[in-house]
């Protein structure tokens, strides 16, 4: 921990303090906020000042923090400091019994930064987020070096708790999360615009951390816009990639377009579109609107119709479980969104009473090159209409 309480009840900053103060700390009786029990003052030569509890305590507070997370949070707070916004570091909020690193107040707001080093089960860091957000605490989760997992081709590895992280910023239109590397000072901002299970497609900007200010983490848009490039990247990946490995739900699909005569190079281009909250689910995105086009377009005759309950009722199960995520966003169900890109691209006509009517056929493409050309006109026709 990077702070501590005195003999008079005052906090004490360890990584704040001169070499000839700390010597003097080393001399007085340090508390820990937490249990109020004593704590030393570990200050060496290598790693940072920080307090710590005796080998025989039994609080929690403090305990696992490695050399990667306590320089984080110091230089998160340095950083907070410089831009002249207040800082509670580690500070206890009684009212949830949590404790977040830091506490800042930015404009009306108040946010805490949690820097995560360690692994965090989803519940967890959900649990954590409700938590601030009832206190009217905006929590923003920074990532340490372990969760920068960047793969070829602009991929990025997010495991489940980023994904359940994802802020959607009402100042911004992307989603994104954040890491902090301390040991190059580089803070990086992840756009990810197609997330498959736990792989992104991200542009990333990533600059020394004191060139950002606290506002670029909720406004800070990627420059450059590829989102229609890198989905017609992952579908050519999707009908042309070898699955040599591949899971029970992959082997499940892979036989059911067996069964029906078909391959991923001949599906239809309105198969595996963005759509919105797709990254909650776990089932793959093409799995689901496969179903639907195979299973409810393809039976229906064109003008015929459906209601969306009908809709939902028949691919619910596709739908579970479902991932939570830590911040209010957009409560549109992919599902719904995926109709009304099919309206977009006049597969179905919407109505307001809840029903859709069939206004033309799905075409199956005979070759890869015709799938790949119909892939791009077709998402052409999306992002540009």
């Amino acid at each position: 921990m990077l702070k501590a309480m005195n003999d008079q009840g005052k906090a004490v900053i360890s990584f704040s303090q001169p070499r000839e103060k700390l010597e003097q700390l080393r001399r007085e009786h340090l508390y820990c906020p937490n249990c109020k029990q004593p704590v030393i003052l570990k200050a060496g030569e290598v790693n940072i000042p920080h307090f710590a509890h005796r080998s025989d305590g039994q609080c929690r507070h403090g305990q696992g923090e490695n050399d990667v997370h306590l320089k984080g949070k110091m230089h998160l707070a340095k950083w907070l400091f410089q831009q002249k916004h207040p800082i509670y570091l580690e500070y206890f909020v009684k009212s949830i019994q949590q404790r977040a690193d830091i506490i800042t107040k930015v404009g009306k707001f108040y946010y805490a930064i949690e820097y995560q080093c360690s692994p965090i089960e989803p519940q967890e860091l959900l649990k954590r987020t409700e938590g601030f957000l009832s206190q009217q605490i905006i929590p923003i989760w920074i990532f340490g070096p372990s969760y920068e997992q960047p793969l070829k081709q602009e991929f990025y590895k997010v495991n489940t708790a980023i994904r359940t992280s994802l802020l959607a910023s009402p100042y911004a239109k992307s989603l994104r999360f954040f890491t902090y590397n301390p040991s190059k000072f580089t803070l990086s901002i992840h756009h990810p615009s197609t997330v498959h299970q736990n792989l992104a497609f991200s542009s990333s900007t990533t600059k020394p951390i004191t060139t950002f200010s606290f506002q670029d983490l909720l406004i800070n848009e990627s420059k450059e816009n590829r989102e229609k490039e890198q989905w017609l990247l992952q579908k050519r990946r999707f009908r042309t990639k070898q699955r040599q490995f591949t899971s029970d739900e992959e082997k499940e699909y892979l036989q059911f377009l067996y069964n029906n005569r078909l391959h991923p190079q001949y599906l239809p281009s309105c198969i595996y579109l963005p759509v919105q909250n797709y990254h909650l689910f776990h089932t793959p995105i093409y799995v689901w609107q496969t179903h639907f086009i195979m299973d409810v377009l393809d039976v229906k005759d064109v003008e015929g119709s459906f209601t969306w309950q009908d809709l939902y009722d028949g691919l619910s199960d596709f739908f579970y479980p479902r991932l939570t995520s830590a911040y209010p966003s957009s409560a549109i169900h992919p599902l719904y969104d995926y109709t009304l890109k099919l309206d977009q691209l006049g597969y179905i006509k919407c109505h307001e009473d809840g029903t859709f009517v069939k206004k033309k056929d799905v075409h199956y493409p005979k070759t890869l090159d015709e799938a790949l050309r119909n892939d791009r006109e077709l998402l052409d026709q999306l992002f540009n209409g």
